[in-house]
């Protein structure tokens, strides 16, 4: 296991959207998944569930919703893929590869009794810093990670196929595997702090 300090670990946790082929080892999944059921929880309910994906044929069906739902995102029914800006080609490439990457994670969060649908930014909140846990502790074995939400488009759909019981949304979709061609973490470059943190009012700058 890769052996990095926290500080290291989420300076150089990128999203990684390109896998190899090698296989996930069980106990590496049990590590990441202890250490997102470690998360803070409002009044301690816990409320997540993580769904491993293993399966090759789950995986394809995942793969076409969500190759669907980012042909619908970028307006394009059948894109060639190769000629688009890596900002989208990344996507679309995703989606056609999903069925071999090693392990694809759904982040899922059991609402409470009087939740009738989605309507609020909170939905389901609770379940993100726990996400969060999961990604970083997924780089810190050298493991790549992307979330990903664009398989919402088909959730009702999705969640009928795995059995997903109804007061149980899924909140994310998580690609997991070491990374591929092209592939590195690191470097990924951030506004400077001045430009997003504030103190006391909004714009105004540190003092003293």
């Amino acid at each position: 296991m890769t052996d990095i300090s926290l500080f290291e670990t989420i300076r150089t946790q990128r999203s990684i959207r390109r896998f190899t082929t090698e296989p996930v080892s069980d106990e590496a999944i049990e590590t990441i998944l202890e250490a997102a059921i470690r998360a803070p929880s409002p009044g301690n309910r816990q409320p997540w569930y993580f769904l491993v994906i293993r399966d090759r044929e789950t995986k394809q069906r995942l793969g076409d919703w969500y190759l669907d739902s980012w042909k619908a995102t970028i307006g394009m029914d059948d894109p060639d893929i190769e000629k688009l800006p890596q900002a989208y080609r990344l996507g679309g490439e995703l989606g056609q590869k999903m069925a071999d990457i090693p392990v694809v994670i759904l982040a899922c969060v059991e609402m409470g009794a009087g939740w009738a649908g989605p309507h609020d930014i909170t939905d389901g909140a609770s379940i993100y810093p726990a996400v969060q846990n999961l990604l970083l502790a997924a780089r810190s074995l050298g493991l790549g990670t992307v979330l990903t939400t664009m398989h919402r488009r088909y959730e009702a759909e999705i969640k009928e196929f795995l059995g997903i019981p109804e007061k149980v949304i899924t909140t994310a979709l998580i690609p997991l595997g070491y990374p591929g061609e092209g592939q590195r973490f690191g470097g990924s470059k951030r506004k400077p702090l001045n430009e997003v943190a504030f103190y006391d009012r909004w714009g105004r700058g540190k003092t003293g």
